[in-house]
């Protein structure tokens, strides 16, 4: 049985402020902002609002953005191999398939669970990322990953691993092999040991599988160092959750002109070569806490748990909005729509260790509609390549490559049905000549 808060005078009049901030009192939010009516405000089984929610973190990556388009379809199925969610209860009921029993964990596939899929609009919890995706989970850890082929087999199309092994596996990438050419993409966090414990050298598993999306924690909230800074009790300052940055805290400098920051090494999750997004974690609410406790909170560490269904949810709506799109284009969408943070300076000892920056969930949505309509136009820009293997069809009217590069170890290849055009900015220099492959083709067609 839950335990919830009783809203207080003191909270009901502080509700009221919210209402008058957000514009909301007099008006429906979700017709104005197409907004589900459990994004703002945290409410019971019975519909009575417990508290507010800041779910900003949905903003900062466009998740609002992309439910423009769509809020998921139920015939797509995200599968999840995360410890136990129940399927009763009021976010899961009627979209859920439990495969095998596993622990409950004190909430922690709930949490996950929520993040990429809990149903939204229902007067209750928070809304997933893909909240009218289906849910079909299984259990979790297992190095040789058979339970994945599960998922799979039960129609996932995008399966979520907020867990990690130290063991790589033959076997292992062999399942993710398999699952890519059945058209299944793996979503894994990358690991939450810090930089100032393994300096990039540490690779989890199934993370850091060829073929896996690997997932890691950056920080969302603040664009102004003076909002994000804090004492330490000798009176130290320091800034926490400044937009963009890999580490949660970072040591200021700010007697200069241009206040100069330094990451703390220890607040960062997992940063390794293998890694390929970031995702928000610290300040993502607590679902498995309110599960459990019936206690609104947000989380305070930079666990990659958090982060995986950030990306999981968005794969589940770009499947959502477009079935046929290819299993082994997805990863190349979400890098080309990732919002770049290499000229933050404090992130400079990390770089080629955060992969390709930030995830766009709302980018990632607008891109695959514009290259599926066939009046359609596609920007690809913003972007710096050094590595990666990178596939691309477009079947819309017009693809333009502007300010983006492809260098050194990357390869990339376009095939559009109509036109591409490269404009100022586009470098495509890589040191294998034959890494670059532009082609218009106009007999493709979209295979079902």
């Amino acid at each position: 049985m839950l335990l919830f808060n009783v809203v207080s005078r003191h909270s009901y009049i502080a509700l009221l402020f919210f209402l008058l901030c957000q514009g909301v009192l007099g008006q429906n939010p979700t017709k104005q902002h197409v907004l589900p009516n459990d994004f703002y405000f945290l409410r019971d089984a019975g519909g009575r609002i417990i508290d507010t929610m800041d779910l900003s973190y949905y903003k900062a990556i466009g998740v609002t953005q992309a439910w423009q388009r769509t809020t998921g379809n139920p015939k797509v199925l995200v599968g999840l191999s995360d410890a136990r969610v129940d399927p009763l209860q009021k976010d899961f009921a009627g979209k859920t398939r439990v495969l095998r029993a596993v622990d409950f964990q004190n909430g922690h596939g709930m949490g996950v669970a929520a993040i990429a899929v809990a149903q939204g609009d229902n007067d209750f919890g928070i809304p997933g990322v893909c909240y009218d995706c289906g849910l079909v989970t299984t259990n979790y850890g297992n190095p040789n990953m058979e339970m994945l082929l599960e998922l799979a087999d039960a129609g996932a199309k995008v399966i979520n691993c907020s867990w990690v092994s130290s063991i790589a596996t033959k076997s292992g990438q062999e399942v993710i092999n398999s699952l890519l050419e059945r058209g299944v993409v793996v979503v894994a966090g990358a690991g939450n040991q810090n930089w100032g414990v393994n300096s990039g050298q540490k690779k989890y598993y199934p993370a850091s599988y060829d073929g896996v999306i690997s997932v890691s924690s950056v920080m969302y909230q603040h664009h102004d160092w003076q909002k994000a800074l804090k004492y330490e009790e000798s009176g130290k300052p320091y800034v926490e959750n400044m937009w963009g940055m890999v580490g949660r805290t970072a040591e200021i400098n700010h007697k200069k002109s241009g206040p100069e920051f330094r990451i703390y090494p220890q607040s960062t999750a997992t940063l390794n070569t293998e890694v390929d997004l970031l995702a928000p974690t610290v300040g993502v609410m607590r679902y498995s806490q309110w599960v459990t406790q019936g206690i609104l909170s947000y989380n305070t560490y930079q666990g990659t748990s958090t982060a995986a269904p950030l990306v999981t949810g968005t794969i589940g709506l770009m499947f959502s909005l477009r079935p046929e799109l290819p299993a082994d284009e997805v990863e190349t969408i979400l890098k080309l729509t990732a919002k770049r943070i290499d000229h933050i300076e404090a992130n400079a000892p990390f770089k080629g260790h955060y992969g390709a920056g930030m995830l766009q969930s709302g980018a990632a949505i607008d891109l695959v509609s514009r290259l599926y309509d066939a009046e359609g136009v596609a920007v690809l820009k913003d972007q710096k390549f050094s590595r990666w293997r990178q596939k691309l069809t477009a079947f819309n009217r017009v693809v333009i490559l502007k300010d983006i590069q492809f260098t050194e170890q990357s390869e990339f290849t376009l095939r559009a049905k109509k036109q591409i055009i490269l404009k100022p900015g586009t470098l495509l220099a890589p040191e294998n000549n034959k890494g670059i492959k532009l082609s218009v083709d106009p007999g493709l067609t979209i295979t079902p």
